[in-house]
Formats: structure tokens, sequence, C-alpha cells
């Protein structure tokens, strides 16, 4: 029998288990594990992967008019700056893609331009050291995405630009455009999407644009036809990111949608649903065609970035999603968390998954097992201020 403790005691130990309950299960580690950044340079997009094959997750990161960064792993989730394994050309970049494109079994990189219209291609030599390829013709772009489009075993690229989005066919590592293989438009996409929205066995595309969203479904073989109507329209909003994902546990890709609103004035929207309202997740039918999803929290967050992980490790796919205060302006705002119950309901429990120190003006976060404990961690790129790691305890 456990000895009688006085009742100050007990007294003692009824405050110090609830504070132990409240800490947060990321634990922000950027002071340790990241080298300092200078607060001049704007990351605008990361991705993580292998690249110098040693099994441990590296980082890459876009920056905007700044020399790209790469960072290597040490092995511990801790980093080394690389980006002298970097050509040097500075430009505009926005958005990566990470794949083993010249089918060499290292992972390359393409990061796509906007203002500049100068993407880069980088191929791996297996160690981690890059060198420039050939690019595709320049366009104004926000986005691009990577996946194997036509069905013939490679990686190929669907770029999100200034007018009609292109999808460039691979072969071997050089990259081809496909002409009006996309459907022409007129909004600017922020950010294009690659998956399986009608479950017929090749990668659908949606687009986050300046306008109307659109869903585009795939023949198989690489040419695309919008589906009208297949998502709600958000009046008031430019869409900024798209991140698919099975949220309801129904077997087919639901899609949620980061919103901001450019100082557009707040009215009450035609679907009945304020137009501040700045995030949304739609729930796929099955066939491609969408609805609003009443289990997401309504907010008023402008979200440059969004996505779906697993934050609670408990195997349904919760909410991340940055925001800030002005945008295009420096600011510190919050990462928010919204956990999944497993039926597609979200509740916001920022406080319980992230310390307030994950902040800033966030424009991706990329997400992967840095130190090796099979749970998914964090790496902010901020446009402004210091980018940060956080580890999932």
């Amino acid at each position: 029998m456990s000895p009688s403790l006085p009742c100050f005691a007990w007294l003692l130990i009824g405050l110090f288990v609830p504070a132990l309950a409240a800490q947060p299960l990321y634990v922000d580690v950027t002071a340790t594990a990241l080298p300092m950044k200078d607060a001049q340079l704007r990351s605008m997009d990361a991705e993580m992967g292998d690249v110098n094959g040693d099994g441990h997750l590296d980082i890459f990161v876009a920056r905007e008019f700044s020399k790209n960064l790469l960072l290597i792993n040490q092995g511990d989730g801790t980093f080394k700056d690389a980006s002298d394994h970097l050509p040097p050309p500075v430009h505009d970049s926005e958005d990566i893609a990470l794949a083993d494109f010249d089918g060499d079994g290292d992972l390359d990189a393409v990061i796509v331009a906007e203002d500049d219209r100068i993407d880069l291609y980088y191929q791996n030599d297996g160690t981690g050291r890059f060198t420039t390829a050939k690019l595709p013709a320049p366009e104004i772009t926000n986005g691009v995405a990577r996946g194997d489009v036509d069905g013939d075993g490679d990686e190929d690229l669907v770029t999100g630009n200034a007018g009609r989005n292109h999808w460039w066919r691979n072969d071997g590592g050089v990259f081809t455009a496909v002409p009006g293989a996309i459907p022409a438009k007129q909004a600017v996409s922020q950010d294009v999407q690659l998956g399986d929205l009608d479950g017929d066995g090749d990668l659908d595309l949606v687009e986050a644009n300046e306008g109307r969203n659109r869903v585009l479904l795939n023949d198989g073989h690489g040419q695309f036809v919008v589906l009208a109507e297949a998502l709600p329209d958000l009046p008031m909003r430019e869409s900024r990111q798209a991140a698919l994902g099975d949220v309801d546990a129904d077997g087919d890709l639901d899609v949620i949608i980061g919103n901001v609103f450019l100082g557009f004035s707040r009215r009450q929207g035609d679907d009945g649903i304020a137009a501040g309202y700045g995030n949304r997740l739609f729930l796929n039918r099955g066939d491609a065609t969408f609805t609003v999803s009443l289990g997401f929290p309504q907010d008023e967050l402008q979200s440059p970035h969004i996505d779906l992980v697993d934050l609670d490790h408990d195997g349904d796919l919760d909410i991340l999603t940055t925001s800030i205060e002005n945008f295009g302006q420096p600011s510190n705002g919050r990462v928010h968390a919204y956990l999944n119950d497993g039926t597609g309901t979200f509740t916001d429990e920022t406080t319980a998954i992230f310390p307030e120190t994950f902040v800033g003006n966030g424009w991706d976060v990329a997400i992967g097992d840095v130190n090796g404990d099979g749970k998914p961690d964090l790496f902010l790129a901020n446009r402004f201020g210091e980018d940060r790691l956080l580890l999932a305890k």
C-alpha cells in the first residue's frame, strides 16, 4: 500500500498534473535545429525529401528574389545550410516540386517563378549537389504540382499560372508542353493540386484561383475537362492554397481551400455564409462534385497556406492553417490546428497542439518526420521573419 500523503501534497499534485496536460504536442526547436535566417530573405515554399541518400529528410526552401535554401539533415533533426550545393542564379522563386524527374534514383527539384518568369530545374548528382537543366518556356507561375498525369510511369508537372495552366509531359527529365491539355481560363491560379477525385485511377486537377476555383477531370492520357459547378463558389475571396485528403473516411478525396480577402468588404455571401468566413472544406460526393462541410468551424482567417496532416497521431487527417494579419506586410499570425473527430468534424485545438512561438507570415508548411520517431514534424516558411521548425512529441 502506498504511504498516505499530506493534504497539501495532494493539492500540489492536483495543480501540477493539469499543467503537464496543458503542454502542447509540438515543441519549437528553431533556435537549436536551424541555421539563423536573415529576416530579409523571403521564404515562399518548402518541401522535404532525402536529397543526399542518407535516409533522412532534408528541406528545400524557395525564396522570393533571394538565393534558394537547401537544409541538410544531420540525422537527428538538426540542419546545416548547404545552399552552396545549388547553382547561384537568384530569381522570383514561388513554389517547389520535388521528385526524381530524370529517373536516376535521386530527388531533383523544379522551382517556379512569377515576376521574372525564370523557373529553375535542379538536377541532383545523387549526393545532394545540383546543376541546372533546361526548362520549359517561361510563364507567370505561382504554383506547381508533380505527378504521373498520363500514366507512363514518370513524374510530370502541372503549373498554375496567370491565364492558362499547363501540363508539361516528362520524357526522361525533359519537359514538353502539351498544348490545350488544360482548358483556358481568365483567372490567376495561385495553387494547383493533383489527385484522383473521381476514383477512376488517374490524376485529376484542382485549381485554387483568384476567382472561381475549378475541378478538372483527367481522361487518363493527360487531357483535362472542366467539371462545371463541382466546387461551390467563394464570392469575394482569393484562394491561395488547396489540399486534398479523405477527412471523413468514406474512401474519396475531399478538398480544403485556404483564402485571403485582400481588403474586400465583408458581406453576406450568396450561399448564406458570411464572406468573412475565410477557409472552406468541401466534401466529395464520390464523383468529384463537392458540398460545403458544416463540420469545419467558421473563421475569418486569412490563410496563404492550408494543409491536411495527422497532428494528434490518432489516424485521421487534421487541418493546419497559417494566418496573416495584413496581406503582403510583416505580421505574426498564429498557425492554427483543427482536430478531426474521425468523421470530418473539426474543433479548434490550436493551444493544445502548437506553442505560442509557432507564428509568422507563413506562406507554407513542409511536413515530414525529420528526427526518425515516426511522427510528422513541421517547417514553417515565413515570407517575413525567421522560419521555424517544430518537432512532434
